[in-house]
C-alpha cells in the first residue's frame, strides 16, 4: 500500500513540475541600446543674426551729353565705411559620412537678410548697405563626442547680395542720389557643435566668418540731378560678414538600418 502511494504521489509531483516552472518569473532581456550614426543625407532649416562692413572706393565717373564727346576721369577716393547688422533665416541640405569617430561632409545652404546700415558719407550724403540674400557652398569635418553629439569645423565658398544706396540728406525728404544691387562672390570659415536629439532629428549652433572679393561696381546717378547729361560712377565694393546661427535638421535613412549593442 506504501509503495503505491508514492508512486502515485510520485507521478503528481512530476506533472505538475511544468506548470509551476510556468509559473516562475522570468528575466526579461536586455533591450539593446542604438548606436548613433552621423552617416547619410539630411535637410534642415535656421534663424540667426548677420553683421559686417561695407567699404566703397570710388575709382572713376563717366558723363555724357548728347551731341559732346562722353568725359572719363579715373579718381581713388574712399567713398564710405558702412556698418550694418540684422537677422536672417534659411535652409540647408547635405549629406555626411562617418568612419569611426571622424565625420566629413559637404552642405549647400540659402538665406535671407535683413542685414543693413546707414552711415553719413561725404557730410552731406547718407549711404546705406542692405544685405539681401546669402548662398554657400562647403565641406565640413568634425568628431564625435559624448556618443550623440559632433564638433566641427567647415570652409568653402559664399555669395553674397547687397543693395547700396546714397541719399542727399539736406533734401527733404531725402532725395536719392544713386542706387543699385550687386553679387560678391567670397570664402568662408566656420565652426559648430550639432547634438542628435533622435535617430532622425539633430539641432545646432554655428558660427562663420565670411570675406569677399573686391567687385567693381557702376551707380548711375539720378538723372533728374544731372539732366540732360547722364552720370555713372564707378565704385570699388568691399565687404564681410559675420553669422551665427541655431538650426535643426532632419536625417532621411541615416545610412541604413541602425545596429545595435547590449
Amino acid at each position: 500500500m506504501r509503495k503505491t502511494f508514492a508512486a502515485v504521489a510520485t507521478a503528481i509531483s512530476l506533472a505538475s513540475a511544468p506548470a509551476f516552472a510556468a509559473d516562475l518569473p522570468m528575466k526579461a532581456a536586455p533591450m539593446p541600446a542604438a548606436v548613433w550614426s552621423w552617416t547619410g543625407f539630411y535637410i534642415g532649416a535656421h534663424v540667426g543674426a548677420g553683421w559686417g562692413e561695407t567699404e566703397s572706393t570710388i575709382t572713376g565717373f563717366t558723363a555724357a551729353v548728347p551731341g559732346v564727346p562722353a568725359l572719363t576721369a579715373n579718381t581713388n577716393l574712399p567713398f564710405n565705411q558702412n556698418s550694418r547688422s540684422g537677422f536672417l533665416g534659411g535652409g540647408q541640405a547635405g549629406y555626411n559620412w562617418q568612419a569611426g569617430v571622424f565625420v566629413i561632409g559637404v552642405q549647400g545652404d540659402i538665406a535671407g537678410l535683413d542685414v543693413k546700415g546707414t552711415d553719413p558719407c561725404l557730410v552731406v550724403l547718407s549711404c546705406t548697405a542692405k544685405s539681401n540674400w546669402l548662398a554657400t557652398a562647403t565641406g565640413r569635418v568634425g568628431a564625435v563626442v559624448l556618443d550623440r553629439g559632433l564638433v566641427y569645423a567647415k570652409g568653402g565658398g559664399a555669395w553674397l547680395n547687397t543693395n547700396n544706396s546714397v541719399n542727399l540728406t539736406l533734401a527733404t525728404p531725402p532725395l536719392a542720389i544713386t542706387n543699385g544691387s550687386f553679387t560678391q562672390s567670397g570664402w568662408l570659415v566656420g565652426m559648430g557643435t550639432e547634438w542628435m536629439i533622435t535617430q532622425n532629428w539633430t539641432a545646432f549652433v554655428e558660427y562663420d566668418y565670411m570675406r569677399f572679393d573686391d567687385k567693381a561696381v557702376a551707380f548711375n546717378v539720378n538723372p533728374v540731378l544731372v539732366a540732360p547729361a547722364t552720370v555713372s560712377i564707378r565704385t570699388n565694393q568691399t565687404n564681410t560678414l559675420s553669422v551665427a546661427k541655431v538650426g535643426v535638421n532632419y536625417k532621411f535613412g541615416w545610412g541604413g538600418p541602425v545596429a545595435a549593442k547590449y
